[in-house]
C-alpha cells in the first residue's frame, strides 16, 4: 500500500535556497510532486523551473547507486569496503613515493547544496596533508574574494545588496532574472526586482547583451566586454571631480583615499569611451544619479569576475558604493548577520597572517587564496615534471573537464595523464570517465536538508531544517561516513576518531573567531551537549546553537537547537532584514580601517594601462545563462533540456552580414586555443563586436554514461578559453572577452 507523506525541503539547484513542498510515496521511494512552499517565510512559494527536476533527478537511471572501479578500461560495481580499501592504498602509495603535495583535491559548486562533504573535507585533507586544494571559487569567484580580503581583511566580509529596500540598483555583469541572483541569496529575485520598480525605484543594467534583466531594466548600458574596469575608473573619477563623494560618516573607517584619488585622476569619462563603448554623458549621468539616491547599490557577478581585470573591477565597485555612502546602510550594500558566519571560504587576517600567498603553486607561483590554489594553473601542475608534480586527484561534485579553462582540450587531456583519480560523484561524466574509482552519494532525499554555504549571503537572516525523507538503502553510504572511512584508512585510525576530529576542527574554528555561544565552553562540554549521534546534523547543531540565534548550549534557553527548528519551524524561520552598524565587526585589519587602495590590487593598474585597444573587426566571446541550466550538472534531466536548442552562438546581424552568416546556419568559432562548430542565432540583443555561447555544454565524449545530455551535447565554450588569460592579482581564469573569429561553414552540395 502507498504511504504518502509531505516534506518541506530546499531546492538543491542554485544558491537561492527556495523552499519546496515534496510529496513522496515512501513505500515505492518515489517523489510524486514538487511545488513551491508558500509558507516558507524566505521564498514565499517562489520556485523556478529547475525545482521540478528534483523528481527526475531522483528517478534518473544514469545516477550511480554503488561504487565503481575501473578494470581493463571499464567500470565495474564493487562494494564500499573494496572501493575504500583500494582508494586508500593507491593514495598512500602515491603519497609515500611522491609526497603529500602530489595529491590534489578539487570540489565543485554542487557541494554547496549538500553540507556533509564541506563539514568533513578538513578531516580528509588533514589525513592527506596536501596544500594542493582547488575549487570552483577560483573559476568564477576569486576577484571578489580577493577584493574583500584586501579591503576588509577577510574573504568572509562579503556585503550583499539590501535588495528589498534599494531605490537605485545598478547590475553589472549579472542576469538575476535568469540566474535568480548570485552572491546575494534572495529567493524570488525577479519578484524583488519588480518590487523596486513598483515602489518608484530604478534599475540600471550594464552588460554586452540586452539580457532578460536588461530588458526589464529602466536603463540599459551596452558595455564592451572587459570595459568594466575602465567604466569604474571613470565613475569614481566623476565622484571626486564633481564633489559627489559623500561617505555618510564612513570616512573615519577609511584609509588610502588620497591614493585612490591619484589612481583615478587620469580617467575622466571622455577618456574611456573607446574602451567601454559608452558615452561620457551616460557615465556622468550614472554617477550623478547614483550619488543622489538615498539608497543605491551597485552589484556585479560573473561578468565582472570571469575577465582579465576582475580584481580591479570589483575593488572599484566597492569603492563606488562606499564613496556614495552606500555601505552598511539600509538600501545599499549591507553585511548579513546570519544564523552563523562564513565557515567555508571565510578566512581572514589573524595574528599577523594574511590568507593570501602563504604558499604558491609549484610552476607559475600563483598565490594561494583562502587555502586554495587557482584552477588556472591546474593543468601545468599535472603536466610539468619535477618534485611535487600532481600525480593523484580527488574530485568532489565537480566537472572541471567542462567547467574550467579547457584551452583546446588541455584540461581533458591532462586528467587522463594522472596516475590515480578518485571522484565523489553520481555520474560517469566528462571528468569522472577518467577516474579509477567513483564513490556515489545517496539520493538528495536520503539526507537531512538545510542551508549552509549560502547563509552568510542571505539578504534576510533565515534558517531551515528538514530531516531526511528516505533512509539510505542497504549498501548505500552517506557522504560523511565515506569521508571519515577514507580518512581513517589514510591515517590508520578509526572512522569514529576522524569524525570527532572533524567536529573538533569546527569547534576550534569557531573559537578562533570568538563565537559568543562557545565562550567559556570546552570542547568536551560542547560535545556532551551535542550528543553521540555522528554525522552532518551534529555539525549543523554546533553552528546553530553557537550562533546569534542559538541556545548557546543552555545559556539562552529560548534560542534555537536543531530539535526546536525541526519541531517548531518546519517551513523555516526568518529573523528579519539585515541591520546597519555591522561594519566594525567586518573589518579584520588591526587598525579597523577599510583599505581603499590595497596594494595587492592597485599594482594591476600597470597591466590595464598596457592593454591594447581592439581593432574595428575584432569579435569578443562572452557567456550567458539560461534559467533551466547551471554549469554542466543539470543537462541529463530531460525536463530541463527539452525544447529549443539553447547552445547557440548569438551574433549581431551586422556582424553576421559581413561574414555571410545566415540565421540558423553552421559557423566555425576559433580562438588561439581551438575551433568549435555551432549554429548561429542572429539577434540585436547583443552589441556588435560581441558573440555569446552558454557555459557548461560539450557532452559529446563517447565513454560517458549520461544518456540525455549525450543526445543534446552542445559545445564547450571553455574549449576556446586560453590558459594564459587570467585576472592578474587573483589568478582567476578569464573566460569572458576571448578574442575569436567566426566564419560560415560551407555546406557541401548534394
Amino acid at each position: 500500500m502507498s504511504d504518502i507523506r509531505t516534506h518541506y525541503r530546499i531546492c538543491p539547484f542554485c544558491e537561492q535556497n527556495c523552499g519546496v513542498v515534496v510529496q513522496t510515496d515512501h513505500t515505492a521511494r518515489k517523489i510524486l510532486s514538487v511545488r513551491g512552499d508558500k509558507e516558507d517565510p524566505f521564498s514565499r512559494g517562489y520556485i523556478c523551473p529547475k525545482a521540478y527536476a528534483m523528481k527526475e533527478l531522483h528517478d534518473d537511471p544514469d545516477v550511480l547507486k554503488q561504487p565503481m572501479i575501473r578494470r581493463n578500461g571499464q567500470f565495474e560495481p564493487v562494494s564500499w569496503t573494496e572501493a575504500l580499501d583500494y582508494t586508500a592504498a593507491r593514495l598512500n602509495a602515491i603519497k609515500e613515493k611522491y609526497g603529500a603535495n602530489s595529491i590534489a583535491l578539487f570540489f565543485g559548486n554542487p557541494i554547496a547544496h549538500v553540507p556533509g562533504p564541506l563539514f568533513y573535507l578538513p578531516a580528509l585533507l588533514g589525513a592527506i596533508g596536501t596544500n594542493q586544494i582547488y575549487s570552483a571559487a577560483s573559476v568564477d569567484h576569486n576577484p571578489q574574494l580577493l577584493t574583500m580580503l584586501a579591503m576588509y581583511g577577510s574573504c568572509g566580509s562579503f556585503p550583499v545588496p539590501d535588495i528589498d529596500r534599494i531605490e537605485y540598483f545598478v547590475l553589472i555583469g549579472t542576469n538575476p532574472m535568469i540566474s535568480n541572483g548570485s552572491c546575494m541569496t534572495a529567493p524570488g529575485v525577479p519578484r524583488r526586482l519588480e518590487a523596486i520598480q513598483a515602489r518608484g525605484g530604478k534599475i540600471v543594467c550594464i552588460d554586452p547583451r540586452r539580457s532578460e534583466t536588461a530588458q526589464m531594466a529602466d536603463w540599459y548600458l551596452p558595455i564592451k566586454p572587459e570595459g568594466d574596469a575602465w567604466l569604474m575608473l571613470a565613475l569614481v573619477h566623476t565622484l571626486f571631480d564633481e564633489n559627489l563623494a559623500d561617505c555618510d560618516g564612513m570616512e573615519i573607517r577609511l584609509k588610502g583615499l588620497d591614493a585612490l584619488r591619484r589612481v583615478v585622476a587620469d580617467y575622466p569619462p571622455e577618456s574611456v569611451e573607446a574602451r567601454t563603448g559608452l558615452a561620457a554623458a551616460d557615465i556622468r549621468k550614472l554617477a550623478r544619479e547614483f550619488a543622489a539616491s538615498r539608497a543605491a547599490c551597485m552589484h556585479g557577478r560573473v561578468g565582472t569576475t570571469l575577465q582579465s581585470f576582475g580584481s580591479l573591477t570589483n575593488w572599484l565597485m566597492q569603492c563606488f558604493n562606499i564613496l556614495t555612502g552606500n555601505l552598511d546602510r539600509v538600501g545599499g550594500l549591507m553585511f548579513p548577520g546570519g544564523v552563523f558566519g562564513p565557515v567555508a571560504l571565510g578566512e581572514g587576517y589573524h595574528d599577523g597572517v594574511v590568507p593570501f600567498g602563504r604558499w604558491r603553486s609549484r610552476v607559475s607561483g600563483a598565490p594561494e587564496l583562502a587555502a586554495q590554489i587557482p584552477m588556472a594553473v591546474f593543468v601545468e601542475e599535472i603536466e610539468t615534471p619535477g618534485d611535487g608534480q600532481m600525480k593523484a586527484l580527488i574530485t568532489c561534485s565537480g566537472n572541471p573537464s567542462l567547467s574550467c579553462q579547457n584551452d583546446g582540450g588541455k584540461m581533458d587531456r591532462a586528467l587522463g595523464k594522472l596516475d590515480f583519480m578518485m571522484s565523489f560523484d553520481i555520474y560517469i561524466n566528462e571528468t569522472t570517465r577518467h577516474a579509477d574509482v567513483i564513490l556515489p552519494a545517496p539520493d538528495l532525499m536520503s539526507h537531512s536538508d538545510y542551508p549552509f554555504y549560502y547563509v552568510p549571503m542571505m539578504v534576510r537572516d533565515f534558517i531551515k531544517y528538514a530531516p531526511r525523507a528516505f533512509d539510505p538503502l542497504p549498501g548505500e553510504m552517506v557522504e560523511t561516513d565515506v569521508f571519515c572511512e577514507l580518512a581513517a584508512r589514510l591515517r590508520n585510525t578509526t572512522p569514529e576518531a576522524c569524525e570527532i576530529e572533524a567536529v573538533r576542527m569546527m569547534y576550534d574554528r569557531l573559537k578562533m573567531e570568538d563565537t559568543p555561544g562557545l565562550r567559556n565552553l570546552s570542547f568536551e562540554q560542547v560535545l556532551q551537549q551535542l550528543g553521540d549521534e555522528p554525522g552532518a546534523d551534529r555539525m549543523f547543531d554546533l553552528l546553530l546553537r553557537s550562533g546569534p540565534y542559538g541556545d548557546h548550549f543552555g545559556a539562552r534557553p529560548e534560542g534555537l537547537t536543531i530539535e526546536k527548528l525541526a519541531r517548531d519551524h518546519p517551513h523555516g524561520v526568518e529573523f528579519g532584514a539585515m541591520k546597519p552598524g555591522r561594519i566594525h565587526d567586518k573589518i579584520f585589519w588591526p587598525d579597523k580601517k577599510i583599505d581603499m587602495a590595497p596594494e595587492m590590487i592597485v599594482t594591476d593598474m600597470a597591466r590595464l594601462r598596457a592593454e591594447a585597444l581592439d581593432g574595428a573587426d575584432v569579435l569578443r566571446l562572452v557567456g550567458r545563462r539560461h534559467m533551466r541550466s547551471n554549469n554542466s550538472w543539470m543537462h541529463n534531466l530531460n525536463v530541463l533540456v527539452k525544447g529549443p536548442e539553447r547552445c547557440t552562438l548569438l551574433i549581431h546581424p551586422e556582424d553576421a552580414e559581413r561574414r555571410g552568416i545566415a540565421d540558423g546556419s553552421e559557423v566555425e568559432v576559433a580562438s588561439k586555443s581551438g575551433t568549435l562548430c555551432v549554429k548561429a542565432e542572429l539577434t540585436d540583443e547583443i552589441r556588435p563586436g560581441v558573440v555569446s555561447l552558454p557555459h557548461g555544454w560539450g557532452h559529446h565524449q563517447p565513454d560517458t554514461k549520461t544518456q540525455i545530455s549525450a543526445k543534446r551535447p552542445g559545445v564547450n565554450a571553455n574549449f576556446l578559453a586560453e590558459t594564459a588569460r587570467i585576472d592578474g592579482p587573483s589568478f582567476n581564469a578569464a573566460f569572458n572577452g576571448v578574442r575569436v573569429t567566426v566564419r560560415a561553414v560551407a555546406v557541401a552540395a548534394e
